[in-house]
């Protein structure tokens, strides 16, 4: 199964030994993300430290940990999806339209447990314990 991950499902992986971490660290098939989300993570640092107790330098290792099974998606590919995102995610959530634009350019499904995306209906979206579930299955 082809999964964009979002922002949110990184960010919980770095401030708790979890679940998500291990499944992000030990899924079978490369993850996919849009290019931006390595730098979306990271602006996040200071929180990720301040709510896991990690150092700074156990933040970055961690960070380059998870990327090493994310694959990135280059935004030239993405691009030609972006309008077919926006209207089906745009009014909801701007955030969310290159996640929905990845997976319409990869055909994948989205790993997110952000409920806006449940607003669309152009690719399946499944959260933590879905992917878990499936994995266990």
């Amino acid at each position: 199964m082809k999964l964009v991950v979002d922002t949110n499902v990184l960010i919980s992986a770095l401030i708790a030994d979890s679940t998500t971490r291990n499944l992000l660290v030990g899924f079978d098939e490369p993850l996919l993300a849009p290019e931006r989300l390595r730098n979306e993570v990271e602006k996040h640092t200071d929180l990720i430290h301040d709510k896991s107790g990690l150092s700074m330098d156990k933040v970055k290792q961690s960070v380059d940990i998870l990327f090493e099974n994310i694959e990135t998606v280059p935004r030239s590919e993405v691009e030609p999806f972006l309008d077919e995102a926006y209207e089906a995610l745009g009014d909801t959530d701007e955030d969310d339209v290159v996640f929905l634009a990845t997976a319409l350019a990869v055909g994948a499904s989205i790993w997110s447990d952000d409920t806006d995306f449940q607003e669309q209906s152009l690719v399946p979206v499944y959260t933590t314990s879905e992917v878990f579930e499936d994995i266990v299955d």
